[in-house]
């Protein structure tokens, strides 16, 4: 499965069905999403429950995902501020981006998902990273630098809160830290939730 803007682990991939499925769409067996939560017309809301679309279906445009992102709450009509994290004025997005993202899974996230931005595009998922991350990552192997430079400065607390007591090298946390990457110009950015 190749996806534009996700380039993480495959079970990071929300609704994915574990095994090959039969396809509630097309009937071919392939990997395949649960259709609970999807932007489809071919099923109403009520006849998703316990259905199967696959990943050809997907990059039709036979049923797509609806995502929460820094611009606005993409769904089937654009995207509109919903959330107050979501920018007022979001820039101009060709429909080309709109699609390719309403037809990339969602990610598993505890709370609810949030696609970050930059260079007026959607970024591209990586994956979580835990502290070692950081420190692998880091030119310098400074781990704290790296995640206060891809971090909101509101959420910066994190890592500092995050320390036992009387240590400076951070080695686990209890939140899910979600890396992304800018296409255009290699920015690695993140966000965090827990349960």
């Amino acid at each position: 499965m190749i996806f534009k803007y996700f380039k993480g682990p495959i079970d990071e991939m929300s609704h994915l069905v574990i095994e090959h499925s039969v396809c509630s769409i097309c009937g071919k067996t392939d990997h395949c999403f649960e259709l609970d939560y999807t932007i489809t017309n071919i099923f109403s809301d009520d006849e998703k429950d316990g259905k199967f679309g696959c990943y050809s279906c997907l990059k039709e445009g036979r049923f797509e995902f609806w995502h929460d992102t820094e611009f606005g709450m993409l769904d089937e009509e654009g995207l509109s501020k919903v959330y107050k994290h979501n920018i007022e004025n979001p820039p101009f997005i060709p429909i080309e981006k709109l699609v390719e993202l309403r037809r990339t899974p969602k990610i598993i996230t505890w709370q609810q998902e949030l696609w970050l931005t930059h260079c007026d595009d959607f970024m591209v998922y990586k994956g979580t990273w835990e502290p070692k991350d950081f420190y692998s990552n880091s030119n310098d192997g400074d781990g704290k630098a790296l995640f206060m430079n891809m971090t909101d400065k509101e959420l910066n607390h994190l890592w500092d809160d995050s320390l036992p007591e009387n240590e400076t090298l951070l080695k686990e946390w209890y939140p899910t830290y979600y890396v992304f990457e800018c296409s255009h110009c290699g920015k690695k950015r993140g966000n965090w939730d827990c349960d």
